[in-house]
């Protein structure tokens, strides 16, 4: 045990004598040019270039220091959900525009529809053997209006994301201010 508590005590003191702990930090160049950068004195014969000495922060120093750092995080942070909230307003505004033509190529397609059926279907004999060309073209209608029902439902999901970004931005103004 008593070997044990030598060799720490000993670990301890070349660890606080080893320059690990701040202090001076001597920049000079020797004789031959070339720049040393050391925590030890330099020799008689160099030329000292700069000594820097390091000096302990104080309490208030250190919570001034904690202080600005939580503030650029919070800035950081605040930047981070703006730009969210951004992309997630260009988001809904590129869903509303799809939503919007999806619909106006449903119009067309239903338009198209009934184009075909006053071509095809005005006597029972035409029904009956362009049967398979007006279905066709009222499946192509209903299946164009449940892409614009669907683009639809993403203009309002990406509007409701938007919204909700934004009450976090306001949110977060709130908290800083």
């Amino acid at each position: 045990m008593k070997f044990f508590a030598l060799i720490i005590s000993i670990l301890l003191v070349g660890f606080l004598n080893s320059g690990l702990i701040a202090g001076q930090v001597y920049t000079w160049t020797d004789e031959n040019g070339n720049l040393h950068v050391t925590d030890t004195p330099p020799p008689p014969k160099s030329k000292v270039k700069d000594t820097l000495e390091y000096q302990e922060k104080t309490a208030a120093e250190i919570q001034e220091l904690n202080q600005r750092q939580s503030i650029r995080q919070d800035q950081k942070r605040e930047e981070s959900v703006r730009r969210q909230a951004d992309a997630a307003a260009k988001r809904a505004a590129k869903a509303d525009q799809e939503a919007q033509e999806a619909d106006q190529k449903a119009a067309e397609a239903y338009e198209n529809a009934m184009r075909t059926y006053n071509i095809y279907g005005k006597t029972k004999d035409k029904r009956k053997k362009f049967k398979k060309r007006i279905r066709r073209a009222f499946d192509q209608a209903d299946a164009a209006q449940a892409r614009a029902s669907e683009a639809a439902e993403n203009a309002r999901q990406a509007q409701e994301d938007a919204r909700s970004a934004e009450k976090e931005v306001e949110a977060l103004e709130a908290q800083n201010q």
